[in-house]
């Protein structure tokens, strides 16, 4: 107990003397605190932690550069961020499950709150950032159910009872008011990182959750997406690249991503490899990227080998997070990280502190700060922290967190489990109990004048170089009991058991800090060659290629080492090839290195042209080919060697050609021959031309294309040349650039070789007339051809001129014209134009005229014909026809010329017979059509007229028929003779009242009424005449004088008075 008190007392002695010029602060209790985060103001830092174990509620603290304390307070914080003008803006979730409210608020520097807005629904507290570019704010973060913002609302939309978390931007101003908002996210993929550029670009971290996956995606400061990229996936790897962090530097446009994988991966196809199967242990690559197009530019290998978890959007533990943050200077990029057993950063390895415990050696996760330089992207490591232990303690896990620079300090916080633990010589003491976590910040001033170093590693048997700075007075302690009050002591032939922390306590400083500081030395050859060449050259060469030259590199204790490699050294088929090169110091530490090797083979040979043509006349053979190339080896289509000496080419055929080059050959190229045989110009090869008209060699009639003319010795003519009689001229036509051979016309000169003939033709007349008028100019091209090349002259058998060819009038019988044929420059032929006018024969049949249906006429063609054709197929003069219809007759002479006459036979239109108007005693037949008709009233005796007169009154019938003959029809009509008295006595003499013919008149109204009007009998004519006996229901009106009045159907009325006598 006394010897844990005393060590108790010396760590918070270190603690205090560390506080003189570092800043080293912790905070926290007995149970778990954790940071959230550390921003660099305007006039100082905040610094902000979840205390007691709460994950709501943070302690918002804000120094100065110097560390003092301005001001704090309480609030409900998860994130934050710092405007130019040290305003605050924090985010916070309060509030229960389904039940969340966020909580954006803004603070002045003095941390006086000026505004807060709230959304609901949960969101991830490690995935929240708020990102500020001028006026503008973007919250990010995830939620995993509902999130509204009170105009925008976002469900989920992965479709799970458990959800994958969804991402979100939301865009505000820096008063608070509220733009817009998205939704990120499909699948199963993960929000991880967010960041902005310097023109309000906003950049979005995502990794699918099976890691077969990862995208940074860009957005504008409208939130309208410009780009994404995939920049790693798990084909031909074990998992994708996973992005926790993004750092975009403001000074140098470039994003900065640390992220982790294991076993295998690959970012923007470039492949890396832990060279472990177990996927148990985390390596970590920090990648930088161009923003404009999302391409990797340059890397840093960061395998750490750490044991902390991959931050998750619901991860509760941010103390045990591996990640590492950011900070830039215009020349570094500072990285703020942890490690676990062995690291290797440049030229520098460091080591992770460890304890043993029952028998097993636990490497602790340990704190560094490395910069790396952003020309050459070199890294260089600042200091690692050293982690004590107390009894309880096995593994000690410290994770950082956010850092920042001011005037090349760097100010770094970060979670820590040891106890204590020790920055850069200065010992931080862990207030909890149980292992759990505190959190601190620490100021890194690089300048400080105490520090202690070494020249660790030592190789075996070599000397410790110990050195100490600052300060009057040392007391250096060490492994197997070294002790030295100098300042720079010497260990002479240092071996395995002079590994470990030395100490030196240094006193006497008058600007410097006094305390006591610690520097890990490592005895042994644990640093692998280093490679003289960073990136081998490519071996390029053709079949023939032998490596000779072997790389080297040196070792900080072997010196140089040559490298050694099991893959082959000579080669001798195309392709690109890798030796994988091996330096070996003999102590364990083996490096590697790949040299890519390119077999190519010789350049093929050449052409212009593919496809090439040639003349048959000619005669082309293969050395005609136009090609470029070395030693040059023609083959055909199945590969075997032309061997012939300069064969003549085969039209259509395929050559194929390669270059052979020490023994290598290279690809084949394929040049199709084309041999083109131009056929001979088409002609009349005997050519008769007239010799007045001085013809030339242009008259000749040639058929083909470019025609040259020759002389019998191969003399090119030209075509002005006047043509000799007898002479033979040759000719030849170019086709596709290939010249015919010749073709030989000979030419004769006459004097009158116009080649025209007599005509004779035949013609019927085209009238019945005895003349026809002809145009003797379409007779020319049958004395001729092409009579257009001719001028024709007609004169008639006096020899006097036709003025009027055109219009030429034949007589009857035979018409001799006398025709002179000639051509321009003055040959001629006179022929005869013989046309024999024969008469077109008369033949007339009757206008068209009407037949009565059911009738038959004769037609008739006329006689003197030799042969008649009726459209109805007859071939007699006569036929007879009894339908109506059109009638042609093709008659002909004994000259075979041919008439034709057509007659058209119509029955009669039949009229109705539609009325018999009666006036007196005279009747008006009306027809319906009218037209000219005979009429009768007995069907013997007719008349014209359709008036009948003074007719009786009595029944008639008239009857109606055209002059033709052809029956109408006839009709009944009636003149009533219309009684005045009866005496229906029964004694038969008048006793019944009765009109003749009314029956004709059907639906005639007959109606009696006595002297007061009253109706005493009324008849409705049907066919039934009219008889009435002077009764009512069977009894005899009184005797006495009626009014009757008798409305005949065809219009005509009449009324009177009847007696009625009967007996009383």
């Amino acid at each position: 107990m006394k010897k844990i008190l005393v060590t108790f007392m010396l760590v918070i002695s270190f603690a205090l003397n560390a506080q003189c010029n570092n800043c080293a602060k912790n905070f926290g209790g007995w149970i778990y605190d954790d940071t959230v985060g550390m921003k660099k103001t305007n006039d100082g830092f905040l610094f902000v932690y979840h205390y007691d174990d709460s994950y709501t509620y943070s302690k918002l603290r804000k120094y100065d550069f110097n560390c003092n304390l301005l001001w704090e307070k309480t609030e409900v914080i998860h994130s934050l961020t710092v405007d130019d003008y040290g305003n605050i803006y924090t985010l916070g979730t309060d509030g229960y499950h389904m039940n969340y409210v966020n909580k954006l608020t803004k603070y002045n520097s003095n941390g006086t709150m000026i505004w807060q807005k709230q959304f609901t629904g949960e969101v991830g507290r490690l995935a929240k950032n708020i990102l500020i570019h001028q006026n503008t704010l973007i919250v990010t973060g995830v939620y995993r159910y509902n999130l509204s913002f009170g105009t925008i609302n976002f469900i989920n939309n992965s479709g799970l009872t458990s959800p994958y978390a969804r991402g979100f931007l939301a865009k505000y101003d820096t008063d608070g008011n509220f733009f817009n908002a998205i939704q990120l996210g499909q699948n199963i993929e993960l929000f991880k990182d967010t960041a902005i550029d310097n023109n309000g670009n906003i950049y979005v971290s995502k990794v699918d959750a099976n890691f077969t996956f990862s995208k940074i995606e860009k957005y504008d400061s409208n939130l309208q997406l410009i780009l994404s990229k995939e920049i790693s996936n798990n084909t031909g790897v074990y998992w994708a690249y996973c992005p926790t962090n993004l750092h975009y530097n403001k000074l140098n446009n470039k994003m900065y991503v640390y992220g982790s994988f294991s076993i295998a991966t690959k970012i923007d196809n470039v492949n890396f490899s832990t060279g472990n199967p177990n996927n148990g242990i985390i390596q970590s690559i920090i990648s930088e990227f161009d923003v404009n197009t999302l391409n990797m530019t340059r890397y840093l290998q960061y395998y750490n080998n750490s044991m902390l978890q991959i931050p998750h959007e619901h991860n509760n533990n941010p103390h045990t997070l591996n990640n590492v943050y950011f900070t830039e200077s215009s020349d570094y990029l500072y990285g703020f990280g942890s490690f676990s057993k062995d690291m290797t950063l440049g030229n520098t390895t460091i080591s992770s502190s460890s304890s043993t415990y029952a028998g097993y050696t636990y490497h602790h996760e340990d704190l560094v700060l490395f910069r790396i330089n952003l020309l050459t992207f070199q890294p260089e490591v600042l200091f690692k922290s050293n982690s004590a232990t107390q009894p309880f303690q096995t593994w000690v896990p410290n994770a950082a967190d956010e850092i920042f620079i001011h005037n090349n300090e760097v100010y770094v916080s970060a979670n820590f489990s040891a106890k204590p633990i020790e920055m850069n010589g200065s010992l931080i003491t862990n207030n909890s109990g149980n292992g759990n976590t505190d959190v601190l910040f620490y100021k890194y001033t690089g300048n400080s004048q105490n520090s202690v170093s070494s020249n660790s590693p030592v190789c075996p048997s070599k000397n410790i170089l110990l050195n100490a700075t600052g300060g009057t007075t040392y007391s250096w302690t060490g492994p197997n009991g070294f002790t030295s009050n100098q300042q720079n002591p010497v260990i002479s032939n240092a071996n395995i058991s002079s590994n470990g922390i030395y100490y030196c306590t240094i006193s006497g400083s008058t600007t410097g800090c006094n305390g006591t500081f610690p520097v890990n030395v490592i005895v042994g050859d644990n640093l692998a060659p280093v490679p003289n060449q960073a990136t081998l050259p490519t071996v390029t060469g053709d079949c023939n290629t032998t490596i000779s030259n072997f790389p080297t590199a040196t070792d900080n204790c072997a010196g140089t080492i040559t490298a050694t490699t099991t893959d082959p050294l000579s080669y001798y088929t195309p392709g690109t090839y890798t030796i994988h090169w091996s330096y070996n110091d003999g102590n364990g530490n083996i490096s590697t290195q790949n040299q890519n090797v390119t077999v190519s083979l010789p350049a093929a040979p050449t052409t212009i042209n593919t496809q090439q043509v040639f003349c048959a006349s000619d005669q082309p053979t293969l050395s005609d080919v136009q090609i470029s190339g070395q030693n040059v080896v023609w083959t055909d289509v199945t590969g075997t060697v032309i061997i012939a000496n300069d064969p003549p080419l085969v039209n259509g055929e395929t050559y194929y050609a390669y270059s052979t080059v020490n023994g290598c050959q290279s690809n084949t190229i394929s040049i199709q021959v084309t041999v083109n045989n131009t056929p001979l110009p088409t002609a009349n090869t005997n050519q008769d031309f007239c010799a007045s008209a001085n013809p030339t060699l242009a008259n000749l009639i040639v058929n083909g294309t470019a025609l040259i003319f020759y002389d019998a010795a191969g003399n090119v003519l030209p075509l002005t040349i006047p043509l000799i009689n007898g002479q033979i001229y040759y000719v030849t036509q170019t086709l596709n650039a290939c010249k015919s051979d010749k073709l030989a016309i000979t030419v004769t000169l006459s004097q009158n070789n116009v080649p025209a003939t007599n005509y004779r033709e035949t013609l019927c007349n085209v009238t019945t007339a005895m003349m026809m008028t002809v145009n003797l100019n379409s007779y020319q091209s049958n004395m001729i051809a092409n009579p257009a090349n001719y001028i024709f002259t007609y004169t008639n058998q006096a020899g006097n001129p036709i003025l009027n060819p055109s219009s030429y009038i034949l007589n009857p019988g035979s018409n001799i014209i006398n025709v002179k044929v000639a051509t321009a420059d003055g040959c001629f032929k006179n022929v005869i134009l013989e046309l024999v006018l024969n008469p077109k024969p008369s033949v007339t049949l009757p206008e068209d005229f009407h037949i009565c249906e059911g009738k038959s006429v004769v037609l008739d063609a006329g006689s003197g014909f030799v042969t008649y054709l009726w459209n109805t197929g007859a071939t007699t003069q006569t036929i007879t026809v009894s339908t109506a219809g059109t009638y042609s007759v093709k008659v002909t002479n004994s000259f075979g010329c041919e008439n034709t006459d057509n007659i058209v036979l119509s029955y009669s239109t039949l009229s109705q017979i539609t009325a018999v108007n009666i006036t007196g005693n005279t009747a008006a037949v009306i027809v319906s059509p009218s037209g000219i008709y005979e009429y009768s009233l007995d069907n013997a005796s007719w008349q014209d007229s359709n008036i009948f007169t003074q007719l009786e009154m009595g029944e008639y019938t008239v009857y109606v028929r055209t002059k033709d003959g052809c029956f109408i029809g006839q009709k009944p009509f009636s003149i009533f003779n219309i009684p005045n008295a009866i005496s229906p006595n029964g004694d038969n003499v008048n006793d019944i009242w009765k009109i003749a013919g009314l029956q004709n008149y059907k639906g005639s109204e007959v109606s009696v009424y006595d002297r007061k009007g009253a109706l005493v009998f009324r008849q409705i004519i049907n066919k039934t005449p009219l008889e009435w006996n002077g009764k009512i229901n069977g009894a005899p009106v009184p005797t006495g004088n009626y009014w009757y009045t008798i409305k005949v159907s065809d219009g005509r009325n009449y009324s009177g008075w009847l007696l009625i006598k009967n007996r009383n």
